[in-house]
């Protein structure tokens, strides 16, 4: 996303590159075992990544060295997806 998404950092606040730097930490760390992107409206959002369960406590490690404590939460999906809910009448 990074690539081809060219509002990752503000042009008035370029020194702020929090979400570049949180995808290339991604990359470099998850490069063939996982997935990352760009969440929510480049500079004005968040990074998501798609971590396998033994390597998360090592990059929430890596996330939080750089941003610090608390910036990397982690949200886990049901194995059995989405419930299907009736249509209303």
């Amino acid at each position: 996303s990074w690539m081809y998404l060219q509002n990752c950092y503000s042009q008035g606040s370029f020194e702020q590159q929090g979400i570049p730097i949180a995808l290339m930490i991604s990359e470099a760390f998850l490069r063939g075992s996982g997935a990352w992107r760009v969440h929510g409206g480049g500079f004005a959002g968040t990074t998501q990544a798609f971590v396998p369960d033994d390597l998360l406590s090592t990059y929430v490690g890596q996330i939080e060295l750089v941003f610090g404590l608390g910036s990397c939460h982690v949200v886990r999906v049901r194995p059995d997806g989405a419930i299907k809910m009736p249509l209303p009448a």
